[in-house]
């Protein structure tokens, strides 16, 4: 009888044991898993991060190279209208004037040619005023009035800067590297004369876009550099 409960008492105790040590083994492999599930989650998070930032990357070295390749192409363009009207001026001197008919002078050929002349009466007034949020509304001539974004309204204030150094009625020119200087104490960082071409093109479509401006008031020389050809103001 004594063996009986002896025995009796020592599998209880076992039992009970056993009881003890079961959930302490479930409750450890639960925290195992889940240990397991979120480093398996941060390292999927790693890899669409790594695969998120190099396509990033592919992304704005393709813009880069595609806005710069726009501005090649947009003056080999000027410069080819340019070489052909001065051909056709001279086939219409020699042959009076038939060459010139049996040109087919196409419209944008045409249209480019007006606003050149247009340009070259400049603008008499620029109107910027910067909002609270940067962006600056943009008036010409009293025109109609259109916004334009910080680096774009900071560029075209450099461009209409009167430094003096002018021979015509118009603002003097100024180097890329010096309106590169200027913009870089105007953003407190570092402007590059890549940037510098790649937002000339950008401002002249943008006037064009939204304010129905001549772009070629931009104007652009290889020996003097650039400017916003604005008239300067008389003092009496």
């Amino acid at each position: 009888m004594r063996f009986i409960k002896a025995h009796a008492g020592t599998s209880f105790a076992l039992l009970k044991m056993l009881m003890q040590q079961a959930p302490n083994t479930t409750m450890r492999t639960s925290v195992e898993e889940l240990r397991g599930t979120r480093t398996r989650r941060h390292a999927q998070m790693l890899v669409l991060m790594r695969g998120i930032a190099r396509r990033y990357k592919n992304l704005v070295s393709k813009i880069s190279r595609a806005e710069m390749n726009a501005t090649f192409i947009e003056y080999e363009m000027f410069q080819l209208l340019k070489l052909m009207e001065d051909a056709v001026h001279q086939s219409a001197g020699e042959f009076g004037g038939s060459a010139a008919e049996s040109s087919g002078q196409d419209a944008p050929a045409k249209m480019t040619k007006s606003l050149r002349y247009l340009a070259d009466a400049g603008a008499s007034l620029l109107e910027i005023k910067t909002r609270p949020d940067g962006m600056a509304e943009v008036r010409i001539d009293g025109g109609k009035s259109f916004t334009l974004p910080p680096t774009l309204a900071d560029l075209i204030t450099a461009l209409s800067i009167d430094n003096g150094q002018c021979e015509d009625a118009f603002v003097g020119w100024k180097t890329i590297r010096e309106v590169a200087d200027y913009l870089s104490r105007q953003s407190n960082k570092p402007v590059t004369k890549r940037a510098i071409t790649q937002n000339i093109y950008r401002l002249r479509r943008e006037l064009f876009d939204r304010g129905g401006v001549n772009p070629y008031l931009i104007q652009t020389n290889r020996r003097r550099g650039i400017r916003f050809a604005l008239r300067r103001k008389t003092i009496p």
